[in-house]
Order: structure tokens, then C-alpha cells, then sequence
């Protein structure tokens, strides 16, 4: 197991036993592992929820194969035991780790009423030498140049590393400045309608940000679709050659024939890396891309729908735009069909993709709509 994640673990393990038996309910619950109706945790003791916890949410293999997908899901649970806590003012009750405690400045300094940096310095200043005795503090340090350093650490290492150093530390690394200059340097947008409630988390997005549908380009032949209709000569791969895509890179397409053609994927957000309570609570964009062309001897339709799905499966918010029909000898360019997905509520689990056509002339072969290098994102809420 990565030793940042175990870490991790080993800190929420700890905040676990610091809840009431209602609070550990409520925290299955908003992680989406408390069943149809709560059934999973109704009745059961603190022992029994923390057990699922572990077992259900923090030994997850899959939470372990990868590194990033591991620190932003573990992110994520900790901010809800954080979120829980504070609802009771329950962080004064707190027990607190040896690794997490502010270290004594001296010995044997009597109480100021200061603390962090300005306590630190006042210690330098009075007294004779003698008179303080090494307690193995780190240098205190002015904070543009503590932010500055942490700026200059890999993420992971800031969360599960420097973060333990001291509490002082812990309250930078906690500080929105600290992310949102980070945002800031790597590119990501932070023009945001709404701003972040955790701009650590709206970091660990942007960063995880990634195209959810697998093969989308045809490199890997049909793998990850599923064929829904495989009508005239079916589905068929070919390669990019007349008219290229803006992205260069894309050399493949899926071809349809003389009868309706479609193919589908359904992507399951949890097991991507994004759990219930994020997906309710913050409500990220869904951005929809997906590139088609007909050929230009032959006429051609193109149609698409996505949707996002409920815990059942069933509907919350759908796409569906009038089918796009082309006449033989029109323009055969390629086109983008895109759609952003807003404020859709909360729910949303699952998100199932369709595209797919025909020709129009009933051809023999695959003369009907070509697709290729289709997207479905997920990404922070911004201005476009």
C-alpha cells in the first residue's frame, strides 16, 4: 500500500472513533454505502459502522491500484468526517495524535497567550540562552515563504506529509490561499459561478480532470462499447484519410451502415473516483463532446443522447438533440456536437452515453455517419 495513503487511512481510522453512533450512521449514509433506504446501517452499533467503513470505503483495492485516484477519494471522506464533526462543535473533543500536535515551543516558557509564528519569535527574542533548552522545533518560518515552499512540493506529498509536520503547517496546507495560488500556477481555471467550498478539492478535480469514456477512438476496436443496434453491413472500423480531425491525432473512426447503427457506454462515477456526497455537494460540470461526418457522395443521419442516472438507473437530466440529417454531396467536414451539463441536482451516479446512425440511400458497405473521439468530462463549474 502507498505510504501516503496509509497515512491517510490512519488518520481517518482515528476521526472514526471520535463520532457518536448517529453521526457514523449519517456519515455511511452521505458515502453512498448506506443502502436503499438506509437499510445497511439502521440498527447497527459503533462498532459495526466503523467496520463497514473500513471494509466498504477505505480497503477498496481499487482505491489502492492508484495513487491519485487514492489521495482524492480518501480527500473526500475525510472532509465529510471533518463536515460531521463541526456540525456538534465536536473538533474541541478531538484526541489528538502525537504526529499532529503542535510540538512545545520550550520547556520551560511560560504561557503567552501567543501562538504559531509571533509565539515563536517572542521566545527568540527574550531570555538568555541559557535559560532555553532544544525541544527539536523546526525553524519558524515567515508565512509567504512557508506558502512558497509548500507551492514547490508534489500535491500528495503536501496533504500526507507536510500537513503532520505541525499544526502550524496543518493550518496552511487547510488554507484556501495556499490551493487557489496552486490553481493559479498549473493553468486551471478559477473563474468559478460558484466558488469551491475546498479549493484543496477543486485542486485534486482539475488535476484528476480526464476523458471518462474508454476507447474512444477506435484504437482498441469495439473494446468498451456496448452495440446496441448493428443494422445493413454493422459497425465498422476504418481509418482517418480524406478529411482529417482538428486533433490530428485521431487516425481511427467507426463507420455505419445502410440501417441504424448504435452503441452505448454507461460509466459508473464511483468507481471513477468520485464519490455521492462530492457529486451531490458540489455539482461539477459534465462536458459532452463528440465528433461526426458524413461521406460526400452519400447522404447520412447522426444522433446522440446522454444521460445522467439515478442509484436505480433511472433518468435525473438527458440530452437528446434533434437528429442531424445530411444530404448526399453535402460538406462531409467533421462536426462537434457538444453539451455542458449544469446545476443538475443531486442523485446523479451513473451517466450512460449513445450515438450512432445511418445512411440515408441504403447502401451497400458503410456509407452512413462516422463518430469518433467522443468525451464526456467532468470538470469544476466555470464561465463560457
Amino acid at each position: 500500500m502507498n505510504r501516503e495513503i496509509e497515512t491517510l487511512l490512519d488518520e481517518i481510522e482515528q476521526s472514526l472513533w471520535t463520532l457518536t453512533e448517529d453521526n457514523l450512521r449519517l456519515l455511511c449514509v452521505r458515502c453512498g454505502i448506506g443502502g436503499v433506504d438506509d437499510s445497511e446501517v439502521k440498527g447497527k452499533s459503533r462498532r459495526a459502522l466503523r467496520r463497514k467503513l473500513i471494509q466498504d470505503y477505505c480497503e477498496k483495492e481499487d482505491l489502492m491500484e492508484s495513487e491519485d485516484e487514492g489521495i482524492f477519494c480518501l480527500l473526500q471522506l475525510k472532509d465529510e468526517i471533518k463536515v460531521i464533526s463541526n456540525s456538534e462543535d465536536a473538533a474541541n473533543r478531538l484526541p489528538t495524535s502525537p504526529s499532529q500536535s503542535a510540538p512545545t515551543t520550550h520547556l520551560d516558557s511560560e504561557p503567552s497567550g501567543e501562538t504559531g509564528a509571533a509565539a515563536g519569535r517572542k521566545e527568540e527574542v527574550g531570555g538568555p540562552q541559557s535559560s532555553r533548552k532544544f525541544t527539536g522545533m523546526l525553524p519558524v518560518l515567515p508565512l509567504e515563504v512557508l506558502e512558497e515552499m509548500l507551492l514547490n512540493v508534489p500535491p500528495q506529498q503536501v496533504v500526507c506529509v507536510c500537513r503532520l509536520v505541525c499544526r502550524e503547517w496543518k493550518e496552511v496546507v487547510d488554507s484556501d490561499s495556499l490551493w487557489r495560488e496552486r490553481c493559479r500556477r498549473e493553468g486551471y481555471q478559477t473563474y468559478v459561478t460558484k466558488l469551491p467550498k475546498d479549493w484543496r478539492l477543486f485542486y485534486f478535480l482539475c488535476k484528476k480532470r480526464r476523458n471518462l469514456l474508454k476507447n474512444p477512438r477506435a484504437d482498441d476496436k469495439f473494446k468498451g462499447w456496448q452495440i446496441m443496434e448493428n443494422g445493413g453491413d454493422k459497425w465498422k472500423i476504418e481509418s482517418v484519410e480524406e478529411v482529417p480531425l482538428p486533433d490530428n491525432t485521431v487516425q481511427k473512426y467507426f463507420a455505419t451502415s445502410y440501417s441504424t447503427c448504435r452503441k452505448s457506454q454507461l460509466i459508473d462515477l464511483e468507481k471513477e473516483g468520485y464519490r455521492p456526497s462530492f457529486m451531490d455537494d458540489f455539482q461539477p460540470d459534465i462536458i459532452i463532446s463528440d465528433w461526426y461526418a458524413p461521406r460526400r457522395e452519400c447522404g447520412a443521419k447522426y444522433e446522440i443522447c446522454v444521460e445522467l442516472l439515478n442509484h436505480k438507473k433511472q433518468p435525473i437530466k438527458k440530452f437528446s438533440p434533434a437528429t442531424v440529417i445530411f444530404q448526399n454531396w453535402d460538406d462531409h467536414k467533421w462536426n462537434q456536437m457538444t453539451h455542458v451539463f449544469k446545476n443538475y441536482g443531486p442523485g446523479v451516479r451513473y451517466i450512460r452515453f449513445i450515438h450512432g446512425g445511418k445512411d440515408t440511400l441504403y447502401w451497400a458497405g458503410w456509407y452512413g455517419i462516422r463518430v469518433t473521439n467522443s468525451s464526456i468530462e467532468i470538470c469544476p463549474s466555470v464561465d463560457r
